[in-house]
């Protein structure tokens, strides 16, 4: 079972994607700060993270991004903006796997989820 490091501040958005995950055959992982989301990452090695770009400022989530690459250069990293320009024309735009624009389809995310994990995405 891959483990997957969730990082988000909003608690409905959260539950219900931990939700989806678990289904999916995930073991979540669930933080809610740039802080809590360091501890886990520390402590519990995920193969996965998804972001929110805001926590609840834009630089935390451009932080953990550059953090979390540098920590393990092979994690995949989905980060889940509510601007479609979050990312655009800073450097941590090339240090993700895929960015999903929010609202999405419960769908895609597993679908990004399966291409980061190697497994089966269609």
């Amino acid at each position: 079972m891959l483990r997957l490091l969730l990082v988000d501040d909003d608690r409905d958005g959260v539950e219900i994607r931990r939700l989806i995950f678990e289904r999916a055959g995930y073991e979540v992982l669930v933080e809610r700060t740039g802080d809590g989301a360091r501890r886990a990452f520390a402590e519990n090695s995920p193969e996965l993270v998804m972001l929110d770009m805001r926590l609840p400022d834009i630089e935390d989530g451009l932080a953990l991004i550059r953090e979390f690459r540098a920590q393990a250069p092979k994690i995949h990293i989905i980060v889940l903006a509510g601007l479609a320009g979050d990312l655009h024309g800073r450097p941590e735009e090339h240090l993700v796997d895929a960015v999903l624009a929010k609202p999405f389809r419960s769908d895609k995310l597993v679908r990004a989820l399966a291409k980061g994990s190697g497994a089966a995405s269609e």
